[in-house]
């Protein structure tokens, strides 16, 4: 089952909740369920996945509204600096560059099996 599946199940059962809870029932125990199921779609929908890393940081950059020069300013070095690691990066990228990139955009790196 792909993640954008799993989505749309947490989003349909989240909904669903929504509805169990009566206008008059602020109390109710479903509010909590579907607070924790909207964290984990918001969690799910910011994840990137794919098999170039270069690819998955420029993607990262485009939605975060990132370019080259404040992601190095992040990392603490220059713009050619990144420039150079994500023109290698489409072949080969450096697992400690890949790391520093992601963090630098605030994203954390998870292995998950498939």
């Amino acid at each position: 089952m792909s993640i954008g599946n799993i989505i749309s199940q947490m989003e349909s059962l989240a909904a669903h909740c929504e509805n169990i809870i009566g206008e008059g029932d602020p109390d109710s125990i479903w509010k909590a369920d579907v607070a924790a199921l909207n964290k984990a779609i918001e969690r799910l929908n910011g994840e990137f996945s794919g098999a170039n890393a270069a690819e998955v940081i420029q993607r990262i950059m485009e939605k975060e509204n990132v370019n080259q020069k404040e992601l190095a300013e992040r990392m603490g070095c220059v713009r050619q600096n990144v420039s150079q690691m994500l023109n290698r990066g489409t072949v080969n990228m450096r697992y400690d560059s890949f790391y520093r990139m992601a963090r630098a955009l605030g994203y954390e790196i998870i292995l998950r099996k498939i």
